[in-house]
């Protein structure tokens, strides 16, 4: 009798042991499956904030070219307005200087001073 009241503790023993290990097996099967859940939303996560940075820097990008583009665009037509300006003050000046006005009088309207005679000659090509 001693010897199968021993085998039948040791079976109970190794039954109780047997399930507690089932049970802590479940329990870190669950736990692995509830990490690699958790990392895979994480990655997830961090995947589509990955893209949506990656499309604002690209828009952002593409934005301050077209900036730069605008911008060197419209340093040319200020370097060609500051030309017509620089133009426009020299006529002015011109203009309020009375030989300037004369040498126009002449050459355009064939005006002359009082006493003076004009001659218009023929302009010479040199083929």
């Amino acid at each position: 009798m001693m010897v199968t009241d021993r085998t039948s503790r040791v079976r109970e023993m190794d039954k109780s042991y047997i399930q507690q290990r089932e049970q802590e097996l479940e329990m870190a099967a669950r736990k692995r499956r509830g990490l690699f859940r958790r990392l895979t939303v994480l990655a997830i996560f961090v995947v589509a904030l990955g893209s949506i940075a990656c499309v604002s820097i690209y828009t952002q990008a593409s934005s301050l070219e077209g900036k730069r583009q605008e911008q060197a665009a419209l340093e040319e037509e200020l370097k060609k307005l500051q030309l017509e300006e620089a133009r426009l003050r020299e006529d002015i000046k011109n203009y309020n200087d009375l030989d300037y006005i004369a040498e126009i009088a002449r050459r355009d309207y064939y005006l002359t001073k009082p006493g003076e005679t004009l001659f218009k000659l023929p302009e010479s090509s040199s083929n």
